[in-house]
């Protein structure tokens, strides 16, 4: 159990200077105790977790300030909802390669989402949380993601796990006009409280002077680099190959064995230098502002990078929001094209099954655990910068506590990604797919000690190395799909991450 202390002296942030009131703070002092005398009884390390309210700051910048090159690196960001967290630095990781070991068992074995629920929740029985401020985003945060397919053993993917989950060293959050710093350590057995609170001090002062020097306009020096463009130096599939692959996918379903298959596609880019993320994620959050802009870094040599327009899974205590995304066409050059090309997304037979297929899908899983499930009769659209999609809003409620990985995992892979039946389509899809997906298409995100969580699915993304980077794009085949048209959609949905990469 979380041991959470908020204090009492301070409950609202100013904006326009760092609020560091930890120096008079008997509740902070209080804390520090707590989290020393833990350590007399914890098995694992125990971690201080300290968070003050911050000037307001971008998080993207946050980072790369902070940030070190061969360090664990973070980053996520809805720009319409305003809400963006950046963090640093690992100092718990949680990792499953499959199977995960299952706590307190001899030699038992449980999936990838139990596995990393009871490791999480065997990490908060020895966290102690001090807030200069009441917010449901202080605190300790655990980010990270999950493979597609339930093992990982891609080459290229040789970074990231089945799943993998960190304890951030710092976290910065902004949501709205409010920052928030979020320090963690872990307390060594034989500290004291007064050396434990003058560390905490010490790291919050340091790093906000790193931080206010960094910014200011008189010391900021503007880069004229631009990278070369990218080069395409593989692509597994061949026009050919794909319609044959889609071809026969058809005649499954004509068959009766599968309502629908979603099959992807990648493309190898040679780098000409060394590529910063964080220059790509702007360039993403700044192209796409509708979307979900993330960074997952294990370390510094690689880093996967997408900016995706589907909600897997919101949580706020028990309620729950996702959405049902699925049909596309591209957006039109003047606004009556755009209103055209709409219409005829809004009255494509194909398209809307395929959208059917994924709300049904969704609203059956959330009724394993939702006492309501709630969602309009008929889609509408969402538009993106050069795409438009079907789109249904889903919400849904719960009078039980529900573990949100057990949730996550009946919710992943949706239709949208995987196929109808699942099982079915999820055997398939490596026999007509040239690599591993890795952790394209799965869920990425993160969840907080207060129980609040985001986790997105990972399209519109690409691996990011020193030398090259791994693009992919997917759509889903049913009966009347056109092999054609939907090698066509692909590349319309590779454009974010080769344009980003263009101009990063």
């Amino acid at each position: 159990m979380i041991r959470t202390k908020t204090s009492d002296l301070h409950t609202k942030a100013d904006n326009n200077r760092s609020v560091l009131p930890l120096q008079d703070d008997a509740d902070f002092v209080a804390c520090a105790k707590e989290a020393v005398q833990l350590t007399k009884v914890a098995k694992e390390p125990v971690i201080f977790s300290v968070t003050v309210s911050f000037e307001s700051i971008d998080p993207l910048a946050v980072l790369e300030i902070l940030a070190e090159s061969d360090q664990f690196q973070y980053y996520w960001e809805h720009p319409e909802e305003r809400l963006a967290l950046s963090a640093g630095r690992a100092i718990r990781t949680i990792s499953c390669k499959g199977k995960c070991p299952k706590a307190n068992t001899n030699g038992a074995f449980t999936d990838r989402f139990s596995g990393t629920s009871e490791a999480i929740k065997a990490v908060c029985e020895d966290i102690v949380e001090y807030s200069a401020i009441r917010h449901s985003l202080a605190g300790v945060h655990f980010l990270g993601g999950f493979s597609f397919f339930d093992r990982q053993d891609a080459q290229a993917w040789k970074n990231f796990h089945a799943a993998d989950f960190v304890v951030p060293e710092w976290s910065f959050v902004r949501d709205g006009k409010l920052c928030l710093l979020t320090v963690n350590k872990e307390v060594p057995r034989n500290v004291n409280a007064e050396k434990l609170t003058e560390g905490i001090r010490a790291t919050i002062d340091r790093m906000a002077t790193q931080l206010l020097k960094s910014t200011s306009a008189a010391l900021y020096e503007t880069s004229s680099h631009k990278s070369d463009t990218p080069e395409v130096i593989e692509e597994p599939d061949s026009l050919e190959n794909w319609i044959e692959s889609i071809n026969e996918a058809k005649n499954l379903i004509r068959l009766g064995i599968l309502s629908k298959i979603v099959l992807s596609r990648m493309l190898r880019i040679r780098l000409s230098g060394r590529q910063q993320p964080t220059r790509i994620l702007n360039q993403l959050r700044n192209e796409y502002p509708s979307c979900y802009t993330f960074m997952m870094r294990p370390e510094g040599k690689t880093a996967f990078v997408g900016s995706t327009p589907e909600r897997l899974l919101s949580i706020r205590s028990n309620y729950i929001l996702t959405e049902g995304l699925a049909g596309s066409i591209s957006r039109g050059k003047s606004a009556t094209e755009d209103t055209i090309l709409e219409k005829q997304l809004l009255n494509s037979e194909k398209d809307l099954e395929e959208h059917r297929l994924v709300v049904e899908d969704i609203r059956e899983k959330l009724r394993n655990f939702c006492d309501e499930v709630n969602h309009p009769p008929q889609p509408g659209i969402k538009k993106f910068t050069n795409v438009q999609h079907l789109y249904t809003p889903i919400s849904a409620w719960t009078n039980n506590k529900y573990d949100p990985f057990v949730i996550l995992q009946s919710l992943h892979p949706t239709p949208a990604v995987g196929g109808v039946p699942s099982r079915k389509a999820l055997g398939l899809i490596p026999e007509y797919e040239l690599y591993e997906r890795g952790w394209y298409a799965g869920p990425v995100g993160w969840l907080n000690s207060k129980g609040r969580g985001e986790f997105v699915v990972a399209i519109r993304s690409g691996l990011i190395t020193e030398h090259e980077a791994l693009f992919y794009a997917g759509c889903g085949i049913v009966q009347d799909s056109d092999p054609v048209a939907e090698w066509e959609e692909t590349k319309l949905k590779l454009i974010p991450m080769l344009t980003a990469i263009n101009h990063a």
